[in-house]
């Protein structure tokens, strides 16, 4: 059987590639202290669990037949069950997991979100399921690992196991219902609110929304992959923006390909982004701008940002003195644009690309679309339909009725315009894509590929900021690549060259005898919301201001509670967050501006 990228890692690690460690213990490690903490109840002794279950697992082998997921998480109940141990609170914990009756539960659409690792989002409802379903819940549907597997690192019965996910997942559904996330109206229908939104594909699901929320507010999306990507009815708010598809076609320039083709030929994202008609040369030169690093195995990380700044013509009118709504909603919304009172001079902005009434005799429609002109030069149009297709097709739709209409493009005085205000936050990891390979590469794999999405739309114009960003890495390890590192133990040699005895020895047993590096480098800092990894606790995405440091002058808070996820990294290998840096004074906050992370600074003279 071909073993998946995990098992690749780890394997190399035993072999004497240390480097692989790190790949590993970055994916896994608050996943970990996530399934300790359900057991232990101590946010400390987790991370201290965490570090002994890795410790382990790096010096004992797994057998053969097992997977790496498994046998870590095995490790970790071990470690956390040992502590419970000498604490003498073994009872106590794994009464919690105790349920005597056997109960079904109905089918749901849940059977096929949870088929898919929705991170934080699933987690934060696991999170409030009660205490005997957690870890159940945890290691079967976001793990995936199976309920054989499951039983015996919970030490269940099988039976038992199926009956603590089954009861989960209804008590889960439940929780969703009662907040307003599932329609009971309509069966198997998925309207998630404050959790992920999953797109489904032929069904197959292939896009998980990561949502990123800031400033006390909420942004409901699904990010597309592509342009040609299909959308979906049990989505909501679909967006998509080219920095994804820029990165892609970058990777396959600089790797010398057509076209990027997985080994894996089943994930619909990558054929979608390989057939996007999408290019950089569809941009101006100066709103979009691509950056590219090797790596530390010198694969690449491609960095592709999009940035636009649009204003109209003529300012539109606000219309906040009403209360309308949108669609079904009972909440009222913002809106601008044109009625009866507005200035004559904001019809300049539009241009009616066509309007076709529901009939003769009613001048209402349900189908039209129009241009927002700006001073930048760029088009801004707004198609109104009920229908779900793929951008590339919306946008077909929209060109070939445009050229069928005949009607007066121009917008008339008696004409009305209402535009809801836009916001939208968001960003998605794209986990579909990590640990595949590319076909012909010798051994390059997808790591890390990540999109974020800043836009806002208002009666001035609109402002749209975007970052796609992929990371690959070689790892074809124990093939033909070799790793010469001569970092323990080691002995020189020097001899004539036709002699047969050498006339210098030396064994170098400890580090006394090397040169040491000068440690006045500065330490590097990465901000872990931004770079894709989704390995925190659902307490470090709480839309809420977090204070993390203050000096003299100012207090400076971070626009969530992210502070255990903005990392410094010295040069002698030891590491701590960016708020614990700062206080012990190893850093200044110039290090943040330097690394563009994001913070609020207040006065405190205010």
């Amino acid at each position: 059987m071909k073993k998946n990228l995990d098992e690749k890692l780890y394997n190399a690690y035993l072999s004497g590639e240390k480097q692989a460690f790190e790949y590993i213990y970055n994916k896994y490690k608050s996943k970990i202290e996530y399934f300790i903490y359900n057991i232990v109840k101590d946010y400390q002794k987790a991370e201290d669990l965490t570090q002994e279950t890795f410790i382990y697992v790096m010096q004992n082998k797994l057998q053969e037949d097992s997977s790496f997921k498994y046998y870590i998480y095995l490790v970790a109940k071990s470690k956390a069950f040992n502590y419970i141990n000498v604490e003498k609170r073994r009872y106590e914990i794994n009464k919690q997991y105790v349920l005597s009756s056997n109960e079904e539960v109905s089918n749901d659409i849940l059977e096929e979100i949870m088929k898919e690792e929705t991170k934080n989002e699933v987690l934060k409802g696991i999170d409030e399921l009660d205490e005997k379903y957690k870890n159940a819940m945890y290691l079967v549907n976001i793990e995936g690992l199976s309920y054989e597997e499951t039983a015996k690192i919970l030490d269940e019965t099988l039976s038992n196991t199926k009956t603590l996910i089954h009861r989960g997942k209804k008590q889960l559904r439940k929780n969703l219902i009662k907040k307003g996330i599932i329609e009971m109206n309509k069966i198997l229908k998925v309207l998630i609110i404050f959790t992920a939104i999953t797109v489904l594909l032929s069904g197959i699901v292939y896009a998980v929304t990561q949502l990123y929320k800031r400033f006390n507010t909420n942004h409901n999306i699904t990010m597309n992959p592509s342009y040609k990507s299909t959308l979906n009815e049990n989505t909501i708010n679909n967006l998509w923006v080219g920095t994804l598809d820029l990165a892609w076609k970058e990777l396959a320039e600089k790797i010398g390909k057509e076209k990027i083709e997985l080994e894996d030929e089943n994930v619909q994202i990558a054929k979608d982004l390989s057939a996007s008609p999408f290019t950089k040369e569809m941009l101006d030169k100066n709103d979009y701008k691509i950056n590219i690093e090797r790596t530390i195995t010198n694969g690449y990380k491609i960095e592709t940002t999009l940035n636009k700044e649009l204003n109209f013509l003529e300012k539109f009118d606000n219309f906040n003195e009403y209360n309308w709504k949108f669609g079904e909603s009972e909440e009222f919304i913002k809106y601008f644009g044109i009625n009866n009172a507005s200035s004559e001079n904001m019809n300049k902005n539009i241009e009616i690309l066509f309007y076709n009434p529901i009939s003769i005799n009613n001048s209402h429609s349900n189908d039209f679309a129009i241009k927002l002109k700006t001073k930048e030069e760029d088009e801004i149009i707004l198609y109104r339909t009920d229908t779900n297709k793929s951008f590339e097709e919306y946008y077909k739709e929209i060109e070939n009725k445009t050229n069928l209409y005949t009607g007066n493009r121009e917008f008339k005085e008696i004409d009305e315009l209402r535009i809801p205000y836009v916001r939208v936050n968001g960003m998605i990891s794209y986990d579909e894509l990590y640990g595949k390979e590319i076909k012909n590469s010798e051994g390059l794999y997808i790591f890390d590929t990540i999109q974020n999405v800043n836009f806002y739309l208002n009666e001035s114009g609109c402002n749209l900021k975007s970052k796609a960003t992929m990371v690959t890495e070689y790892l074809s390890v124990g093939i033909d690549t070799k790793y010469c590192y001569f970092q323990d133990n080691f002995i020189i040699f020097m001899k004539e060259k036709n002699s047969d005895i050498p006339y210098f020895a030396l064994k170098i047993d400890n580090s006394d005898i090397l040169e040491k590096k000068e440690e006045n480098s500065e330490p590097k800092l990465i901000d872990h919301t931004v770079t894709g990894k989704t390995e925190h606790y659902k307490k470090y995405l709480d839309g809420i201001e977090y204070k993390f440091y203050e000096d003299e002058n100012y207090e400076y808070y971070y626009p969530s509670q992210k502070t255990e996820v903005v990392t410094v990294y010295f040069e002698n290998g030891t590491f701590m967050t960016a708020e614990e840096a700062l206080k012990q004074g190893k850093i200044t906050i110039e290090l943040l501006d330097k690394y563009e992370v994001e913070y609020i600074k207040k006065n405190k003279s205010m």
